[in-house]
């Protein structure tokens, strides 16, 4: 690699029959990415610097059945797998590359009960609180004061029926 090339930093995480694998990038929305069953290449221009990777896949995927989006932060991909199994690592070579993290936003361990994704249709965000800071709680001072007052009269009993009487 000469001094003009870098490697962008890659994310990935496993399902049974799939595989996330996330390329960090700015701009990369003419990359030129070239998937093919055992392995996949990657190169990208931002900045005058020119990105690029090459991976060999742990085991074989299926390029047609894979999908891609690529965004102005990053390109994201769903790899179908060939086979439905769980793979040790991502790559067939067991050194560790820089470059490649796990991506702990889309992991799920093999032991993991269902491939089901958390489903939030049912939620109402609205009502949370912003990103600013803790919404107003003055006004559920009361009730833990009135909770905590509460508690120390029910301790203030315990405590004279089983005390000794004075002399």
């Amino acid at each position: 690699m000469n001094t003009n090339e870098r490697h962008p930093q890659v994310l990935w995480a496993q399902r049974e029959g799939l595989l996330y694998l996330t390329v960090e990038l700015h701009d990369a929305q003419d990359a030129k990415i070239d998937l093919t069953e055992s392995s996949i290449d990657f190169s990208n221009t931002t900045d005058d610097m020119l990105y690029k990777f090459h991976l060999d896949f742990y085991k074989p995927i299926n390029p047609k059945e894979s999908k891609k989006t690529l965004t102005g932060r990053k390109t994201v991909m769903l790899l179908e797998k060939q086979e439905d199994e769980w793979w040790p690592r991502l790559t067939k070579d067991t050194k560790k590359l820089a470059f490649v993290k796990t991506d702990f936003d889309h992991w799920k361990d093999s032991d993991d009960s269902g491939d089901e994704e958390p489903d939030f249709s049912g939620m109402d965000f609205s009502q949370m609180g912003g990103m600013g800071g803790m919404p107003d709680l003055s006004a559920l001072a009361g009730a833990g004061a009135a909770d905590e007052a509460a508690d120390e009269d029910e301790g203030e009993g315990e405590d004279e029926a089983t005390s000794k009487p004075k002399d």
